[in-house]
C-alpha cells in the first residue's frame, strides 16, 4: 500500500526537497490538487505534461514539483547466508 504525496525539488545549491504535509489514495486525486490548488502558492509556476506525466516548473527550470508515490512498508534489503 501507498499514498501519493507532493515533493518540490529546487536545483538552488543542492537544496533538499519539500513534501507538503498532504497525502492522497491515488494519483489522480494527487494531479488534481497539483494543477489546481498548488500552483496558486507558487508564483511563477506553470503546469507541464510530458508522457501523461503532469507536474509544475517554474520559467527557469530550476524548480520542479511532482506528486510521487509513498510505499509503506519500505522494502528490507535481502540478508545474505554466508
Amino acid at each position: 500500500m501507498g499514498y501519493f504525496i507532493i515533493i518540490s525539488f529546487s536545483v538552488f545549491l543542492g537544496s533538499p526537497p519539500e513534501l507538503l504535509p498532504i497525502a492522497f489514495k491515488n494519483n489522480k486525486d494527487c494531479v488534481s490538487y497539483l494543477t489546481k490548488k498548488v500552483i496558486e502558492e507558487f508564483d511563477h509556476m506553470e503546469i507541464i505534461e510530458n508522457n501523461n506525466i503532469k507536474y509544475l516548473a517554474n520559467i527557469t527550470n530550476d524548480k520542479f514539483i511532482v506528486c510521487k508515490k509513498l510505499e509503506y512498508p519500505f522494502p528490507k534489503p535481502d540478508l545474505v547466508d554466508f
